[in-house]
């Protein structure tokens, strides 16, 4: 149909158009909520962004802490529990003189900020001013001390049971069923007891800190002397001796505790007999009747030190080892050796009258001698000197110009002050 016939017919008016127009917004007007300002919207999500954030930071942190108490417990000698225990146990002040329980004094050492006295009946641990950090009866019969960095442990040589302290106390006790020839203690927390047998001559165990038996390696006809851990606790050094056409035959083995074939080297010593093994952390110092030997871990290189007369007396520590050397029938007539890390000769000085006691801490040496503690430099010269009471049996290096004086009875701090 053309355009101009087409009608054009209004569908809607006005008035009805604008009518629902109206109730449109009214309706509209009647269901909307109010509209929140756009700053308050602003702070409202600021907020949410902060506590995320705050979250965030908190848990970082929380992982940063853990991986290092991790680093610290792997790295830390002792491990992080026993150091912190430790140290906790230092804080505090204590005074001089001390009482010591037990008749006979039977040893002393020194770990650092605190050292350990062993008598007839207890085991004591005193920090360097003087404040008891422990006293505990130990029972034993014939009591042996050994120390790590953290811990110290008693056995009872030809009994079968063995105690290990930390500062705190004691912290647990081992049953080895077997009377105990010698034992050792790890930095790691392991424990080596070398024990007879009903099958074999010997047989060294090794427990972890958790008591478990982790290794065990069996001696058919030489006795085991002595025991020795490395630095990080998984290799073990055995001393053995065996008696051939009526002299003795020893020899040091070194073996690998976590393999399935734990021999790594045998070294033999001869007729000398070994009294004691010492870790100075590239070797170790194998002390004899008549000489010293050193012997490396891994590349098994050797040397030895001989001097006049036998070994009387050996101190390790961290700067080296002191061993004094004298003759049987002469106790006034002392050569005092102090040995590197790499188990050769540093220095070497007579000492002309009987050593009650000696120390080697920090390049110095602390002599006892009666009543009188002098001490030298590495070189043998006579740096103070001093008196102490009569009775002393041990000395604990407290300073460096002070010690614990040590008798059967009460311990005293003695300042060296002349020279």
């Amino acid at each position: 149909m053309p355009d101009y016939k087409r009608k054009k017919v209004k569908r809607f008016s006005n008035k009805k158009t604008n009518q629902h127009k109206e109730e449109k917004i009214t309706m509209h007007n009647k269901t909307r909520r109010s509209v929140v300002p756009e700053e308050e919207i602003k702070v409202v999500r600021g907020k949410k962004f902060l506590k995320k954030q705050k979250i965030k930071f908190i848990s970082t942190v929380a992982v940063l802490i853990c991986l290092f108490l991790l680093i610290l417990s792997a790295t830390m000698p002792g491990g992080l529990y026993d150091n912190a225990v430790n140290f906790a146990t230092l804080i505090g002040h204590g005074s001089y003189p001390v009482s010591v329980s037990g008749n006979i004094l039977i040893d002393s050492v020194s770990n650092g900020a605190y050292y350990y006295v062993l008598s007839d009946t207890s085991i004591a641990a005193y920090s360097n001013n003087g404040k008891i950090l422990f006293n505990e009866l130990h029972g034993f019969s014939n009591p042996i001390m050994k120390l790590s960095s953290t811990r110290v442990m008693v056995y009872d040589q030809g009994g079968n049971f063995i105690h290990l302290y930390n500062l705190s106390g004691k912290i647990d006790t081992l049953d080895t069923k077997k009377e105990i020839i010698t034992a050792t203690l790890a930095d790691n927390g392991s424990i080596a007891v070398a024990t007879h047998s009903d099958s074999n001559t010997s047989v060294a165990v090794v427990y972890d800190k958790k008591f478990n038996e982790v290794f065990k390696w069996n001696s058919a006809i030489e006795i085991i002397n002595n025991v020795l851990f490395n630095s990080s606790g998984n290799k073990l050094a055995l001393s053995t001796i065996s008696v051939v056409s009526g002299q003795y035959n020893s020899k040091l083995h070194i073996l690998n505790i976590k393999s399935d074939e734990p021999l790594l080297h045998t070294a033999d010593l001869g007729n000398s007999l070994p009294l004691s093994l010492a870790n100075n952390g590239r070797g170790i110092s194998i002390v004899c009747k008549d000489k010293y030997k050193f012997l490396h871990w891994s590349k098994f290189t050797s040397n030895e030190i001989t001097s006049s007369g036998e070994v009387n007396i050996c101190r390790n520590t961290k700067n080296g080892l002191l061993l004094v050397f004298n003759l049987a029938n002469n106790r006034n007539d002392n050569t005092v050796v102090i040995v590197s890390k790499k188990g050769e000769k540093k220095s070497e000085f007579k000492v002309a009258n009987a050593i009650t006691d000696i120390q080697f801490n920090k390049g110095r040496i602390y002599l006892l001698n009666d009543t009188t503690i002098t001490i030298f430099n590495k070189n043998g010269k006579v740096l103070r000197y001093d008196e102490t009471d009569y009775g002393t049996k041990k000395i604990a290096v407290t300073a460096s110009n002070s010690v614990a004086a040590i008798s059967d009875t009460k311990i005293i701090k003695t300042n060296i002050d002349k020279g």
